[in-house]
């Protein structure tokens, strides 16, 4: 989580998390308010990643971003987690795809140009098949490459190319800047999670 003012990056807090991070996320962001002697009430604008990625995260954040924004009054922006990961490689002299482990051994990925616009759908795909969508020299970012660096590889030759560790997790300075950036009227009023594929509980209520 991060906190801008007038545009300036006055703190980040950049952490894993494997599980239970429901319950730290609220009492994270009063430490950071407080360190920065900031109330809550003073917050202008709220903005969250939207996904995709874990189910559960993306849930988790989603909701708590929308409680607070509703509690104190503010705006709610969602910024898509692919497109945070390409704005933070930013400026880039070839295309970028970032790549999201899915699990079941697959990615979520999207190839943008080296200016940072989308160029493909965001996709739920096998690492084989970045080979459909690669045909140039691409920076590859995301933590997907620390599962399938080996399958990008093989499957890419030259056409990889292995973005630095410090790219591989979307932070939350870029993801608040985006959305300054971006502004409130140009997103929808309601922040919704982007899945790409339905959930496991989805498929089984469809198999039922």
């Amino acid at each position: 989580m991060a906190l801008i003012i007038d545009g300036v990056v006055e703190s980040e807090i950049n952490m894993v998390v494997k599980a239970g991070h429901a319950g730290r996320l609220l009492p994270m962001i009063d430490d950071l308010l407080r360190l920065n002697r900031i109330d809550r009430s003073d917050l202008g604008l709220i903005a969250v990643g939207s996904g995709p990625g874990s189910f559960t995260g993306i849930r988790i954040g989603i909701a708590t971003a929308k409680g607070l924004a509703r509690a104190i009054g503010c705006p709610l922006i969602g910024i898509p987690t692919l497109d945070a990961l390409t704005y933070g490689a930013l400026p880039a002299q070839i295309p970028i795809m970032p790549v999201i482990d899915a699990r079941k051994s697959e990615i979520f990925c999207a190839l943008y140009s080296p200016d940072g616009s989308l160029t493909t759908p965001y996709m739920n795909i096998h690492p084989h098949e970045v080979g459909d969508f690669v045909q140039d020299e691409t920076l590859f970012i995301g933590n997907g490459i620390g599962l399938y660096e080996d399958i990008f590889a093989s499957v890419l030759g030259s056409r990889f190319n292995k973005g630095p560790r410090s790219l591989w997790t979307p932070r939350a300075s870029v993801i608040g800047m985006m959305a300054l950036g971006r502004g409130v009227e140009d997103h929808p009023p309601e922040v919704n999670p982007i899945y790409v594929r339905p959930s496991d509980a989805t498929l089984l209520l469809q198999r039922r």
